[in-house]
């Protein structure tokens, strides 16, 4: 690199050897070169003071640019070196050391100007470490360069010689005065601060224009501090240090300038100074280059957006910017336009076509979200030529619309002006969102251009403009409009690939219907997404109303292939019969099966019925075929909502949804009810209870059902429940609650105990006295006031049910009080025998013996089994006497037991899990098998009927149909 600091005086002629006339072709000097060329110094700096007339800094740049012509002024001896340090410390600059020259001539300045004689001024440069000679050769070429540049108009003689300003003086604070010792040395350090502030603002206000005059000659000196270093990197990828004599040697701006650059022991800059980047751009336009990288589609801004980086000699001085990419590419622009704005729809244009051909995209794709197939809606490929076939390369708004006017491609460069050569003007910085669609492949690579050099691409002259943004867009929409309304309007036959005419209403409904309204379906396709399938959206009011089964059928457009999935998962002997499965499918669907009902057991059947043998039941395990997990798509979707439309919860599970929300379900649907709702009933003066009434919430119809109800605190209310069943149940132990109010002496007797109840609770001491009266009261209560008999729902029943409850009430006591003792008499010496401990069968039967007399046993029993608890139990008793007799039987026969109670169990539970109910007739078997354990282990003490391993096998084959 060049030492600046050498007074190279280039004689004009060799500059300007150029003019001379060569063979072709002919070059000639620029007029800055020929301005360049009058100036007798480094070319380098004349350029710099060529820069000073534009940024109006003359005066402080000939200072400058005299210096640098020159040998440093100032002096460091080596045996007082650090003495020198010190001294040249109050012409330091902490930013810049070019200001450094300007302090020491304005100091020098202000000497002179005291009228000190020659030999005063040697012994003040002497003090301060300059040397007088270089400071009068320094003061002689800045005449030189004054005048040469008064000459060639540069400057006037006023402001050509810079004038050193005033130094203003501390000036005490006028409240110290009155101040204590310690508040007037805190207003002197304040005073001190302000008045190095006003003198540090004071030299800076010109600290932007003269360096960048600076840095128009010294643009291959710039470097940027390395992020993880000390060094800075430089041009060409050069690598140098600051000086250590250099005032920025701690502070070590991020990018500085140097007036040269050094070699000893390591590159070395001198003379440094701070900048800023920016600067570069704008003050060498014509050696930086630009970077275009990730051009995309910009909703936000609504246009091709790219990114520019800027780099000068390989330096990357603006690393990223966002800038319109239809200045630089408007073809490719062009194209990212249709993909983003057009294709995929992300803008928010309003005009009537984009309107119409987002609802009829939007259509289309809903036929394949309920088909669940992609091969309805036309590809993107197809979208974008329908438009590149409609939009012209660029828009003019004199020439007529469409095609017709679109440049002719071979000549694209006769017909763009030449100004479009020129770098486009860069956007306001910020941050780029990468939004849209992705560019084509071939726009991933970066694209770069300098201004010396053809742009890759056609830029838009000033008369025409890229399709590359929605301003211009919606200009030239609106003249097409004009000859053609519907240019941009598309079609189904443009849209569709296919009819599909099989997706039709009746397929995929817009709503699932239901006794309580029609609530709304939305298809999705997208696999493992949480909306896959099909979503119903229902109230949180109608949650606990929902019917398990029905919903098992989902739509009639989705139901085949859950069938198919089905049938699919059975055996292979078992899925033969079903081939072709399509057929047989159809044929299942057109013996209209009940869609209230499961839909596994009727297809069981159907399969059976189909072979021509209803016993291939048998081989079919319904309990594992339910268990088979489908695709998510196969079950409905549900969104629970509130009143507000705001999702309370969502998933394919009802019976989960009902156990996290039912209750909150219930409260939500009395909401509003109270017309219908009366707490504190204690007479019959409710009039007659309908078993249903419709009522209208928002704008929906409901229908509730109306039950009296016990309440915690002992009240009795009439309420509105959701659910028939819930209703059912409160209101039995509703009128229970109300009978016992009516007949409170009969209470009172029965509160008191029932014959024996002394002696059987001692001997059932497994359960406290309080639990066991209040349970017997509790079923005496249920079986003498209502029974076998519906609950009353008018007055006059109510009555008439009293009346009955009165002479029933004797007989129930009486019974209840001889089954309790029998009852309590067998387990007293039943558990006298399990005592002990050491029988084999004592942990069984310890268990079925809480199972059977356990705490609320009395309630659980239903009343026809009340008689056989004392044989179940003295069966046990009898069991662990003939079990030494053969325990192998014994224990093969409690094996075919448990496997019977197995399965109850396992049906019971989910049941229950499924909010579902249990029927009677699964309810029963339970007691069925308790019969078959007095059959199987104490067939001497009998049963009321015939009862068999193989008898409940049957049996519960029937309640599995």
């Amino acid at each position: 690199m060049q030492n600046m600091k050498s007074n190279t005086n280039m004689p004009s002629e060799n500059l300007s050897g150029s003019l001379k006339t060569p063979t072709k072709p002919r070059y000639r000097l620029t007029k800055l070169g020929e301005q360049m060329a009058r100036l007798p110094i480094d070319p380098k700096i004349a350029r710099i003071l060529l820069a000073a007339k534009k940024h109006d800094c003359m005066a402080e740049i000939l200072v400058i640019a005299s210096a640098l012509s020159i040998q440093d002024p100032r002096e460091r001896p080596l045996e007082a070196r650090e003495a020198a340090a010190k001294a040249h410390e109050r012409f330091t600059d902490k930013q810049s050391d070019f200001l450094a020259y300007l302090n020491i001539w304005d100091s020098f300045q202000r000497e002179r100007d005291k009228g000190l004689s020659n030999k005063q001024l040697v012994q003040w440069c002497h003090q301060y470490f300059l040397s007088h000679l270089r400071m009068r050769e320094w003061r002689e070429l800045h005449r030189q360069l004054a005048e040469i540049a008064i000459e060639m108009g540069l400057t006037s003689k006023e402001q050509a010689f810079r004038r050193p300003p005033v130094q203003e003086q501390l000036r005490p604070s006028e409240q110290a005065g009155d101040q204590d010792l310690s508040a007037k040395l805190k207003q002197k350090q304040l005073d001190k601060k302000q008045h190095r502030a006003h003198i540090r603002a004071a030299k800076e206000a010109g600290y932007e224009q003269i360096h960048r005059a600076l840095l128009t000659g010294l643009i291959a000196n710039v470097g940027m501090k390395s992020p993880d270093g000390h060094d800075y990197t430089g041009a060409r990828g050069s690598h140098f240090h600051l000086f250590p004599a250099s005032a920025l040697f701690k502070s070590k701006p991020k990018w500085v300038m140097a007036a040269e650059l050094t070699e000893t022991t390591r590159l070395y800059a001198r003379d440094v100074a701070a900048i800023q980047p920016e600067w570069i751009e704008q003050e060498a336009p014509h050696l930086v280059k630009y970077h275009y990288f990730e051009p995309h589609w910009e909703q936000k801004r609504g246009e091709v957006v790219a990114s520019e980086r800027v780099t000068l000699y390989g330096l990357t001085v603006l690393p990223r910017r966002p800038v319109a990419y239809g200045r630089v590419a408007p073809e490719e622009a062009r194209e990212i336009f249709i993909r983003g704005a057009l294709v995929a729809q992300e803008c928010d244009l309003k005009a009537d076509f984009f309107v119409h051909n987002k609802k009829l995209i939007r259509e289309i794709a809903e036929l394949e979200h309920k088909s669940r197939k992609q091969d309805v809606l036309v590809d993107e490929e197809a979208l974008f030529d329908f438009y590149h076939q409609r939009l012209p390369e660029m828009y003019r708004p004199s020439e007529t619309v469409g095609r017709a006017f679109m440049p002719d491609t071979a000549n694209a460069s006769a017909q763009t002006p030449s100004g479009i050569n020129a770098r486009p003007t860069p956007m306001p910085s910020e941050n780029p969102r990468r939004v849209g669609v992705n560019p084509p492949s071939q726009n991933a690579a970066e694209k770069t251009e300098t201004a010396n050099s053809n742009p890759p691409r056609q830029r838009p002259s000033e008369t025409s403009k890229p399709l590359a943004d929605i301003r211009t867009f919606q200009s030239w929409l609106k003249q097409a409009e004009q000859e053609n309304p519907r240019l941009l309007f598309l079609s189904k036959e443009d849209l569709m690939q296919h009819a599909a005419a099989h997706i039709t209403e009746e397929q995929f409904p817009k709503f699932y219907k239901t006794p309580d309204g029609k609530f709304k379906l939305a298809y999705r396709f997208e696999p493992h997404h949480p909306l896959d399938g099909v979503t119903l959206t229902v109230p949180l009011t109608v949650l606990n109303r929902l019917s398990a089964p029905a919903l098992e059928w989902l739509v009639p457009g989705m139901l085949r292939e859950k069938l198919q999935l089905l049938i699919k998962a059975l055996p292979k002997q078992i899925r033969r019969i079903c081939v072709p499965v399509p057929e047989f499918i159809t044929k299942f669907l057109e013996s209209s099966p009940n869609r209230q009902e499961p839909v596994i057991p009727q297809l069981a059947r159907f399969i059976a019925k189909t072979a021509g043998d209803m016993r291939l039941l048998e081989q079919i395990n319904l309990d594992d075929w339910q268990a088979f997990k489908l695709p998510e798509h196969c079950y409905f979707n549900l969104r629970i909502i509130d009143d507000g439309g705001q999702e309370l919860a969502i998933g394919r599970n009802l019976a989960g949804l009902q156990q996290e929300l039912g209750q909150a379900a219930a409260v939500t649907f009395r909401d509003n009810t109270q017309e219908f709702e009366r707490d504190n009933v204690s007479n019959w003066d409710i009039g007659t209870l309908p078993e249903s009434i419709k009522f209208a919430r928002g704008k929906q119809q409901l229908t509730g059902f109306l039950g009296l109800q016990k309440e915690k605190n002992g009240n009795i209310a009439l309420r509105l429940f959701d659910t028939a069943e819930a209703a059912q149940a409160a209101h039995r132990q509703g009128v229970i609650a109300l009978m016992q109010l009516q007949l409170k002496e009969h209470m009172k007797d029965l509160n008191k105990g029932i014959q024996g109840f002394t002696q059987a609770a001692m001997l059932l001491k497994h359960i406290p006295a309080d639990v066991l009266r209040d349970d017997l009261t509790a079923a005496v209560c249920d079986r003498a006031f209502i029974g076998d008999d519906e609950p009353p729902r008018s007055e006059k029943a109510f009555k008439e049910q009293i009346k009955r409850a009165r002479s029933r009430l004797p007989a129930v006591k009486e019974a209840v009080s001889r089954y309790l003792q029998d009852t309590a008499t067998a387990y007293a010496e039943l558990n006298g025998k399990l005592a002990s401990g050491k029988h084999p069968l004592a942990p069984l039967l310890r268990e079925r013996v809480q199972t059977l007399l356990g705490a609320g046993f009395a309630v659980r029993t239903p009343w026809p089994k009340w008689p056989r608890l004392p044989v179940y139990i003295r069966a046990m008793t009898l069991r662990m006497e003939k079990y030494s007799g053969n325990p192998a039987r014994d224990q093969t026969r409690e094996a075919e037991i448990q496997e019977l109670e197995q399965m109850w169990q396992e049906k019971t539970n989910s049941l229950t899990r499924q909010n579902q109910p249990v029927s009677d007739g699964l309810a029963g078997f339970r007691w069925q098998i308790e019969e078959l354990r007095v059959s199987l282990f104490a067939q001497e003490l009998k049963t009321p009927y015939p009862v068999s391993v193989k008898r409940l096998g049957k049996e519960w084959e029937s309640l599995n149909k």
